[in-house]
């Protein structure tokens, strides 16, 4: 009995310690309990969540997306979205590049905030989510307004994404896979990388303010100031080692000239020569013309050495300025095919087609684009078919700007050129004699006629056409001028394609349509018009681009024909900030 008793009190004993010794727990799964039961019973609103957000941020610092926020953040109850410091570079890298693009500056706008040393916890979350909801509408976008958004200066209009274009970012955030969803959005095109490299190499060389501030061409043997300054800029540029510094005099023919083209202002060297200006040559000597050579073919210039004005505006291009170039040109790769394939590219500025079979380049020829009042459309086709000796059905606004006045002048104009007058562009028209029209009341924006021009060595398309869809009747074409294709900058049609090498293009299309050269030679010789439809289309990619980095790494610059590029002007005020940021 005594034994029973014995043991029925230790078990009480150690009953009574395990209840001292897990009250706490008890306790705790008691208060996660209650607390979970408020959660689910009070979730934070999005107007209680707008307060947070609101108390989080400087008082001058207002989001774009307020309500979009308020709600995304009460639905996680107010748990942070960035945790992840790798995404946030990532991030803060590409807000960088499209800020120093110019494109939209609330992107350069959003980073100076992060900047910001008051921002809290939460209030950096919220700006990074602010400015992710800004980024997600250009993603979603891009595409479809690229070609709108990229060539221009004035900003698109930020507006919300849709849940649906914000679901990838926050099933990235919950799977803790941010870091990879946040680098696959930078732009996917073999090109972004090495565009990179140099825009960040543009972005470290000092701001030396190097300029040339002479206006007369600079020729090979003539000697000038501006040569110390040449010197220096193509050092920069890293196109000249070291140089000559050694004292050289022009031969006395040169001596001539010199007084024509010295500048008066002396000009102090600056790194990276380190010479003292007495020994520093002001010979352009043949070192520098070879150098300038090279600097040209980089710039779509004619590689002749000589310094003149279009060469003397890249010189005095400053190295930020080409970066913002660099940068711009990286958020068109965007809307470029990134895999070549098989098709036809055209980029525009660059007056050049590439025509890739299978990721090959099988062609690639010289063209001639639409003058700055008839630009060359940026757009995408297929061809579907070729015109052997096409005849051409003069657009209206030229048969009225460009041949009428001509032909008011001298109606034979029409009979020369091989032009057919009709009375209108009905099925019912007739054949107009150029000399019974009354040319005292007919004016450019009048004129009632369609022209057609016949087949012919005349004939503006030359010996081909090659149609695409367009809805600006755009097409590729040949042309009867080709000593056109010497010039440098040819940007000089009414908005069509004229290709240089069109019968080279006809021979590969007609060749898979089953045609042989012979063939192809009779039928011109002939002279009578053939369409012959091409069996598989052929994408055509017209674009614009001004900026790239060629197979052999080296960049490449081309004059902006269309002024599509001002916009890296907005980027100005954020330079130094983003010089920080971008690595």
């Amino acid at each position: 009995m005594a034994k029973r008793r014995v043991r029925a009190l230790q078990v009480s004993v150690i009953c009574g310690l395990m209840a001292l010794q897990f009250p706490a727990f008890s306790n705790e799964e008691n208060t996660q309990q209650s607390v979970s039961e408020v959660q689910a019973v009070a979730p934070v609103t999005p107007t209680e969540s707008l307060v947070k957000i609101t108390q989080s941020l400087p008082t001058d610092v207002k989001p774009i997306f307020s309500t979009q926020l308020a709600k995304l953040y009460a639905d996680r109850q107010m748990q942070l979205l960035w945790q992840d410091e790798t995404a946030i570079s990532q991030f803060q890298q590409q807000l960088a590049e499209l800020s120093l693009a110019g494109v939209q500056p609330q992107f350069g706008e959003w980073l100076a905030i992060l900047e910001n040393n008051q921002l809290n916890e939460l209030g950096r979350d919220v700006i990074l989510s602010d400015a992710m909801l800004g980024y997600l509408q250009y993603l979603s976008s891009i595409e479809a307004s690229g070609q709108y958004w990229l060539y221009t200066n004035r900003p698109y209009k930020i507006i919300a994404p849709t849940t649906a274009q914000m679901k990838p970012w926050i099933d990235a955030v919950e799977s803790n896979n941010l870091s990879s969803w946040v680098k696959s959005q930078a732009p996917n095109h073999p090109m972004y990388l090495p565009m990179r490299k140099e825009m960040l190499k543009l972005l470290a060389m000092p701001e030396d303010n190097l300029e040339i501030v002479g206006t007369k061409t600079l020729k090979p043997g003539q000697s000038s100031d501006d040569v110390v300054i040449l010197r220096q800029i193509l050092q920069r540029e890293g196109l000249l080692e070291g140089g000559n510094i050694t004292e050289e005099v022009a031969p006395p023919e040169t001596m001539a000239q010199v007084a024509e083209l010295a500048v008066e202002q002396t000009v102090e060297p600056t790194e990276p020569s380190d010479a003292p200006a007495s020994t520093v040559s002001k010979v352009y000597d043949q070192e520098l013309v070879d150098a300038v050579k090279k600097f040209q073919l980089q710039y779509g210039l004619e590689a002749d050495g000589v310094v003149g004005k279009g060469t003397r505006v890249w010189l005095n291009m400053q190295p930020k300025q080409k970066a913002g170039l660099m940068a711009l040109n990286m958020q068109r790769l965007r809307i470029i095919p990134a895999s070549r394939g098989t098709g036809i590219l055209v980029n525009i500025p660059g007056y050049s087609l590439d025509f890739y079979l299978n990721d090959e380049v099988i062609l690639d020829s010289k063209v001639i684009v639409g003058r700055a009042d008839r630009k060359t459309p940026i757009m995408s086709s297929a061809l579907n078919n070729v015109v052997i000796n096409p005849p051409w059905s003069v657009p209206t606004s030229m048969a009225r700007k460009d041949i009428a006045p001509k032909g008011k002048q001298d109606p034979s104009y029409f009979s020369r050129k091989g032009y057919t007058v009709y009375s209108g562009w009905g099925a019912d028209s007739y054949e107009i004699n150029p000399y019974a029209i009354d040319w005292d009341n007919i004016t450019p924006a009048n004129f009632p006629y369609r022209i057609r021009q016949a087949p012919g060595p005349t004939n503006s398309l030359g010996r081909y056409k090659f149609n695409m869809p367009s809805s600006d009747a755009i097409y590729l074409h040949d042309t009867p001028n080709h000593s056109l294709f010497n010039r440098n900058a040819r940007a000089i049609s009414s908005g069509c394609v004229r290709v240089n090498k069109a019968s080279e293009l006809a021979s590969i299309l007609l060749g898979d349509a089953g045609w042989e050269q012979k063939r192809i030679d009779g039928a011109l010789k002939e002279g009578s018009t053939r369409y012959v439809n091409i069996p598989d289309r052929i994408p055509v990619f017209l674009y614009y681009q001004t900026a790239w980095v060629d197979k052999d790494q080296q960049p490449q610059y081309r004059a902006d024909i269309y002024q599509y590029d001002n916009s890296i002007d907005n980027a100005d005020k954020y330079l130094p900030m983003l010089k920080k940021i971008l690595h």
